[in-house]
This record gives structure tokens, C-alpha cells and sequence, in this order.
């Protein structure tokens, strides 16, 4: 009788846990069902194919990833904030469609239109205040490095605020479809004016107090939290540049340029978080940064030398049929040439800056493969190769064992 309540409780206990864990995928579902017949239904020759692929890659991300979190880890507050922050975006993209739609067809009281694309707008905006603001302030735990950068969380708060109301009455055509503001109060354009400056500056000030959150972390941080962050720190400082500058640059193309790369940085946000939290293949970051910035220096040699050599070569083959082409041609294949040479020194160059450990481990072994390349007898290999892994690794202990064949012939 006494064992019998614990053995209903082990049984319900999964009963129990299911709707934590089933609640998330449904919520992701709906989202996604929302933001594709969303896309399905926008007018066709008002969509722009590129930005249709982005945010669609996006939405997907961020959806599976903040689904993800919320399950396997449901105390961290990460998964959540992802996942409405999805599902918040896919309702206000749906009531911008529903907005561009209704101007197309002349059905629909203006005043609903404009509600419908300013939602709209504002839905792009809030998103990357959380993702970019909030959660570098909360990664990778979830909670605040103190009370005190609670101030920054607030500042986003009315930065978002100001921002809203700086669209709600400014004199700035609403939506996608450029609709006419009927909110807008030609008395207040100063105040908007002001509200919209102060937006901006005020986003500027809190990607960088959420980036010095991070630095903050990294290097108050254990080997593990640190490995957590290295993840995180690359995206962030693209995405915390990339955005300003598109929100504040006077010039219409580079804002652009900076749009794009940004849109780029929050693609690879969930996936860099997912990584970290959840510590999936963490370790290879090192390896991963290390290569990048190889090959970007590799890159960048062989494109300079290659222009060096056209330059030059057509200088010296000017008055030569074909100089143009000989040059080019001679310019590829040194640049060929070089690739192998440059590719070594600059990878190992980088490596033992960026991924110190696998350089470490490629010279030790390089070093024990030089000392036994002739040698024969299995005690010397044996004890060599004992040194070695003591060397490297430091184990508590160490024993190589021989199958009984082996030490027979020994």
C-alpha cells in the first residue's frame, strides 16, 4: 500500500510534462502557417523576391529555434522571448498584408488600413530590440548580470515607445504600400521629429550597453561560459553596427547595404544561440572563427596580388598584341601558385592565435610522428607514446595496454 502513490506518480508524471512540452510546436506551427498563406496572399506585383526569401528564413529560425528552447530548456528565458518575438512578427506581417490588400481593393475604412501597416511597421521593430537588445543582456543563463543594467531594458522600452508614436503621427507614408498617414498632426512634426532622433540614438546606446553585457560576461566567465559567448560575440557585433548604421545613415544605399547585412546577422542569430545553450558542438568555434578569418586573408592577398600582377603586367606588355590577356592569364596562375604556400603560412598563422588548441595538438603530434618515423622496437613506441599523451593531456594516470599476442612478441 505505502509504495503504491509513488508509482502513480512516476506514471503521471509525463502526462504531466506534455503540455509544457507540445505547447511550444504548436505555437510554431500556427506561426508559420500564418507567415506563409501571409506571403501567399500579399499581391504579387508589389513583393519583392529577395526580402520575401529572407524574411522567410528568418521566421523559420527563429520559430524552430525559440520552440526548441522553450522545450529543452523552459527555465531559461531565451526560448520565449524568441518564440513570441516570431509569433509577434508573423501577426503584424499578416495585418500589413491584410493593410496592402485593402488599399488595392478600396473596401476598407482608411483608418483600419493605416492601424493594419502601422502594426506593420512596428512589428519589425520590436523584434530586433528583443533579439538584439534583450537577449545579449540575458545570455546565456537567462537573467541580468544585476539589478543595476535593468536601465538599459527600460531605455529599449521607451526608445520603442518614442520610435511608435514618432510613426504613429509623423508625416511618413505607412506600410509597404505607402499609405497616407490619416494619424498624422502637422502641428507635432517637431516633436515627432525629436521622438524619431531620440529612437535612434537611444537604440545606438542600448546594442552597445547589450554588447558590453557580453563582454562583461566573457571575461567574468569560466572556459565553458566563455565558449557559450564566442558563439554569440561575432553575430552580436555585426548585427549591433550593421542596424545603426542602417537606421541613422543619410545615405539611402549604404543604409541599405547595412539592412541587408543585418538581416543576415539575425538569420544566424537563433542558430548561434540554439549552439550555445543547448552546447551542441560547442567547442568548434574555435575552429570555425579560425577558418574564417584565414580564408578572409587568404582571399584578400590573392585578390591583391592578382590585381597588382594585371597592373603591372599590362604596364610592361603595352605595346604587345594581347597584353590584356597575357597578363590576366599570367596573373591566375600565380595567383594558383601562391594559393597552396599562402593557405599553410596564414592558416597556421591564425591558428595559433584563434585555435591555440588544435595548433598545440598538430604540433605535438607533428613532433611525435618526426621522433618515431624509423623507429621499430614496440618499447620505445610504447613509452614514447606514453610521454607524449602525458605531455598533452595531463591525465591523472596513464597505461597502454597490448593485445596478449602483441606482448608475447615483445
Amino acid at each position: 500500500m505505502g509504495e503504491q502513490p509513488r508509482v502513480d506518480q512516476r506514471r503521471s508524471a509525463p502526462s504531466s510534462l506534455a503540455p509544457r512540452r507540445r505547447w511550444p510546436w504548436l505555437v510554431a506551427a500556427l506561426t508559420l502557417a500564418v507567415f506563409f498563406a501571409t506571403n501567399l496572399a500579399y499581391p504579387t506585383d508589389q513583393a519583392d523576391v529577395r526580402f520575401t526569401v529572407m524574411f522567410s528564413a528568418i521566421a523559420v529560425a527563429f520559430t524552430a529555434v525559440g520552440a526548441l528552447l522553450t522545450v529543452r530548456v523552459p527555465d531559461n528565458l531565451i526560448g520565449p522571448l524568441i518564440l513570441w518575438s516570431a509569433a509577434l512578427q508573423t501577426t503584424t506581417i499578416a495585418l500589413g498584408t491584410w493593410a496592402v490588400i485593402g488599399q488595392t481593393t478600396g473596401s476598407v475604412p482608411i483608418v483600419l488600413l493605416a492601424v493594419g501597416a502601422i502594426a506593420n511597421d512596428l512589428g519589425f521593430t520590436l523584434p530586433i530590440v528583443v533579439v538584439l537588445i534583450i537577449i545579449p543582456l540575458i545570455f546565456p543563463d537567462g537573467r541580468l548580470l544585476s539589478p543595476a543594467w535593468r536601465w538599459v531594458v527600460a531605455l529599449a522600452v521607451v526608445a520603442t515607445a518614442a520610435s511608435s508614436l514618432s510613426e504613429i503621427l509623423g508625416p511618413t507614408p505607412l506600410g509597404s504600400g505607402s499609405l497616407p498617414n490619416p494619424f498624422h498632426v502637422p502641428g507635432l512634426e517637431p516633436v515627432t521629429g525629436l521622438l524619431g532622433a531620440f529612437a535612434s540614438w537611444s537604440s545606438l546606446i542600448g546594442f552597445g550597453a547589450a554588447l558590453l553585457a557580453v563582454v562583461i560576461r566573457y571575461r567574468r566567465g569560466d572556459a565553458l561560459r566563455r565558449q557559450q559567448l564566442k558563439w554569440l560575440i561575432p553575430v552580436a557585433v555585426v548585427a549591433g553596427i550593421a542596424f545603426p548604421v542602417a537606421f541613422i545613415s543619410p545615405s539611402q544605399a549604404l543604409g541599405d547595404i547595412a539592412f541587408v547585412i543585418g538581416m543576415l546577422s539575425l538569420l544566424a542569430f537563433p542558430i548561434v544561440i540554439a549552439v550555445a545553450v543547448l552546447r551542441y558542438r560547442l567547442y568548434e568555434i574555435d575552429r570555425i572563427i579560425s577558418r574564417t578569418i584565414g580564408w578572409a586573408i587568404i582571399s584578400g592577398v590573392l585578390a591583391g596580388t592578382f590585381g597588382a600582377a594585371v597592373v603591372g603586367l599590362q604596364a610592361v606588355l603595352a605595346g604587345q598584341t594581347q597584353g590584356q590577356t597575357v597578363a590576366v592569364a599570367a596573373s591566375t596562375l600565380a595567383a594558383f601558385g601562391l594559393f597552396q604556400p599562402v593557405r599553410r603560412r596564414v592558416q597556421r598563422a591564425v591558428d595559433r592565435r584563434f585555435d591555440r588548441a588544435r595548433y598545440d595538438a598538430q604540433r605535438t603530434a607533428d613532433a611525435f610522428t618526426e621522433r618515431l618515423r624509423d623507429e621499430v622496437e614496440l618499447h620505445a613506441l610504447t613509452g614514447e607514446l606514453e610521454r607524449t599523451v602525458i605531455a598533452s593531456m595531463r591525465p591523472s594516470s596513464a597505461a597502454i595496454w597490448l593485445p596478449p599476442r602483441e606482448r608475447a612478441g615483445s
